[in-house]
C-alpha cells in the first residue's frame, strides 16, 4: 500500500512540474505571440518590442532564469551521482526527474529569449540545446529499463535473482497459479531466439516493439486462467504481479544491450551539453563586456 501511495505521489509530482512548463508556455505565447509571428523587419514596430527584443527587459529576463535553471539542473543531478559524500541524500531517480524538468523548462525559457530567432553563434547554441534535450529524453528512456532498488541504484545479478523469485513466489504460493501458466508469462517477456543470438540493433528492436505488446498478450493469458474466475480484484492484483514478473525477465534479459547503449548515450549526450556551456559562457561573456546586463 505504501508503495502505490509513493508511486501515485511520484507521478503527480512529474505530472505537476510538466504542466507548469506547459502551462508557461501557453502563457508567454498567448501574451506574446503577436510579437513572436512577426518577420524580423517588422519587430521594431511592435508596441513591445523594447521589452520583448532578446536585450529587452523581459526577454532577457527569460535567457537569465533559462540558464540558471539548466546550470542548477545538471549540478544537482550530477553532485548526487558522482560525488560519493551525497550519495545517501535523497533518491537518485527524484534527482533525474528533477534534472529532466529543469533541462526541459530551461531551455524552453531560452528559447523565449531568442524570439524563436537563430543565426550565428546563437544558431550553433540552440541546436547543440535541442541535441542535448532530444538525447536528454532518449536517456530518460534508456535508464528506467535498467533495473534498481528502491534508492534508484542500479541492482546486482544477486538482488535481480531475488526479486524475480519474490514475484513468483507471489504468483505461485500466494495466488496459485500453476507452473505452466508462469511459464507462459516467462515466454512472452523473452524473444523467439536467445538474446545471444539476436544483432545489437535487432535486440533492441525487439526489446522495443515487443514491449509494446506484451500486456495485451497477457490480458489474453489470463482471460484463459483460473485467476479470471477469483473476481475482478484479484485477478487485476495477479495481473499487476506477472506485468511487474514480465518486464523485469525482459530487462534483465537484455540488460548487456540496454547498458551498452547507455554508453552510446552518454558519448552522445556529454559532448553536446559540454558545447552548450561553452557557448553560454560566451554568450555571456559578450552581452555583458557590450552592457547587456539586464536590471542591474
Amino acid at each position: 500500500m505504501e508503495m502505490h501511495v509513493d508511486n501515485f505521489l511520484r507521478r503527480l509530482y512529474i505530472v505537476m512540474l510538466f504542466v507548469v512548463c506547459l502551462f508557461t508556455t501557453a502563457v508567454l505565447l498567448y501574451r506574446n505571440g503577436s510579437y513572436y509571428v512577426l518577420p524580423e523587419t517588422e519587430r521594431p514596430y511592435h508596441q513591445k518590442y523594447e521589452q520583448l527584443k532578446p536585450s529587452g527587459i523581459e526577454s532577457h529576463a527569460f535567457g537569465i532564469f533559462g540558464s540558471v535553471l539548466i546550470i542548477s539542473g545538471v549540478a544537482l543531478y550530477s553532485t548526487r551521482k558522482r560525488i560519493r559524500r551525497f550519495s545517501d541524500v535523497g533518491r537518485i531517480k527524484n534527482f533525474l526527474e528533477v534534472h529532466i524538468f529543469l533541462c526541459l523548462f530551461g531551455p524552453t525559457l531560452i528559447l523565449f529569449h531568442t524570439t524563436f530567432k537563430f543565426g550565428g553563434l546563437v544558431g550553433v547554441s540552440f541546436w547543440s540545446m535541442s541535441a542535448v534535450v532530444l538525447s536528454g529524453i532518449v536517456g530518460r528512456f534508456l535508464y528506467v529499463q535498467i533495473p534498481k532498488g528502491i534508492t534508484g541504484n542500479e541492482l546486482t545479478a544477486a538482488e535481480l535473482d531475488v526479486e524475480n523469485q519474490r514475484l513468483y513466489d507471489m504468483l505461485h504460493v500466494e495466488h496459485g497459479l500453476d507452473d505452466e501458466t508462469i511459464q507462459r508469462i516467462d515466454a512472452l517477456a523473452l524473444p523467439l531466439k536467445p538474446v545471444a543470438d539476436l544483432g545489437f540493433m535487432e535486440a533492441m528492436s525487439v526489446f522495443v516493439f515487443q514491449n509494446r505488446g506484451r500486456r495485451r498478450q497477457l490480458r489474453a493469458l489470463f482471460r484463459n486462467t483460473h485467476a479470471a474466475a477469483e473476481g475482478q480484484k484479484v485477478m487485476r492484483d495477479v495481473y499487476k504481479i506477472a506485468n511487474q514478473r514480465m518486464t523485469l525477465m525482459s530487462r534483465i534479459a537484455f540488460l548487456e544491450q540496454l547498458k551498452r547503449v547507455f554508453h552510446y548515450w552518454h558519448v552522445i549526450h556529454l559532448p553536446f551539453t559540454a558545447i552548450l556551456f561553452i557557448i553560454l559562457v560566451i554568450h555571456v561573456a559578450v552581452a555583458i563586456t557590450f552592457g547587456y546586463t539586464w536590471i542591474w
